[in-house]
């Protein structure tokens, strides 16, 4: 879990404007919603670094307790997009925030 990523492995670091080139008849609606895509991946992809070189990991919203949400407050948390994460160090996740991360991890890894 050292080595833990919240970026899908179906990612590819392809940015989607060129697609307009090649596609000219792409639809609008359609290239918007890849470019968000790559836009939130990208941001998450920074994140994720700046976390590491600090020695933190980033952790999903959902997978930390609401007391140790407000604990942790406003210092550690990263907004990417609509999505919140929270730096924290590995040995300062309880066991529930564990198990939780790595059926987070496992479901993103599936589904991809």
């Amino acid at each position: 879990m050292s080595t833990c990523s919240i970026i899908p492995n179906k990612f590819q670091d392809k940015d989607p404007r060129q697609l307009l080139y090649h596609f000219p008849t792409l639809p609008a609606v359609k290239l918007a919603k890849l470019y968000q895509e790559y836009c939130f991946f990208k941001q998450l992809e920074l994140a994720e670094d700046m976390a590491h070189k600090m020695g933190f990991i980033l952790v999903p919203y959902e997978c930390m307790h609401w007391q140790r949400k407000k604990v942790f407050g406003n210092d550690r948390k990263v907004k990417v997009g609509r999505n919140s994460y929270f730096m924290m160090q590995q040995n300062e996740l309880t066991r529930t925030e564990k198990r939780k991360l790595e059926e987070y991890l496992e479901e993103l890894n599936y589904s991809s």
